[in-house]
């Protein structure tokens, strides 16, 4: 998104510098070239801007996709825990069953309660191949899970370290791309003002007489046109 909203904004900026230039040029058309080269500036950084957030876009769509399976991962861990509350408690049936058999077996032979025992073993039976069938369902999950750990592990660090490649060269090559451009409207700038010398940032601006900051090129252009009178401030032009 702030990519994105950077390119809109330098897109937008370059066109709107187009269209005071044209509309400067038919009056001043000294004023009007560096406002040309600024627009066209802006608007080729836009568009290699624009260039790289569709790279950056192909490349982190593996990053995306593993973000959504990260839900999928969630559930598959759910079940599993879901899988070993289930062992557990069908194994607790199964050995209450089996005590129970135990401590009443003796007496329910004393006592000729032969159907009643016989109902107990087979309930203890049963109980017994139910916890043995989860705890094997268990196991299946448990060798499931980890698998696909290890699968998606690998293939994380396969796609990951690939992506994060192009995403530096592709953010390397940008860089160099948009400081080229720069330097080029720099050295178009030079051309067209090839007098003009701006050792420090803080020589290229004057305050006139209202505290308003405005670039020295501009300043010697009005110079020249204009005649500076008394107490006008233009006495302080800082060269």
């Amino acid at each position: 998104p702030w990519l994105a909203a950077s390119v809109d904004r330098g897109g937008a900026t370059g066109l709107e510098m187009g269209k005071l230039a044209k509309d400067v040029a038919w009056c001043d058309k000294e004023l009007s070239r560096p406002m040309e080269v600024l627009s066209s500036a802006l608007l080729r950084c836009g568009r290699r801007t624009k260039r790289l957030g569709l790279e950056l876009g192909a490349a982190i769509a593996p990053f995306s996709s593993q973000y959504r399976l990260c839900r999928y991962e969630q559930m598959a861990f759910g079940d599993r825990r879901t899988a070993l509350k289930k062992k557990m408690e069908a194994r607790t049936k199964a050995d209450g069953r089996a005590a129970k058999l135990m401590i009443n077996q003796t007496s329910m032979k004393h006592m000729g309660r032969y159907g009643t025992l016989e109902r107990m073993e087979t309930e203890a039976a049963m109980m017994d191949e139910f916890a043995t069938e989860a705890a094997r369902e268990a196991e299946e999950v448990a060798m499931r899970l980890q698998n696909e750990v290890a699968r998606i592990g690998a293939l994380r660090v396969n796609e990951w370290d690939s992506s994060m490649k192009v995403i530096a060269s592709g953010m390397k090559e940008a860089c160099a791309e948009n400081a080229a451009i720069w330097e080029s409207a720099l050295e178009a700038f030079k051309r067209e003002f090839p007098d003009l010398t701006v050792p420090m940032a803080q020589h290229a601006t004057i305050v006139d007489g209202t505290n308003n900051i405005t670039p020295t090129w501009h300043a010697v252009h009005r110079a020249h046109q204009t005649k500076p009178s008394e107490g006008t401030g233009w006495d302080r032009v800082s060269l």
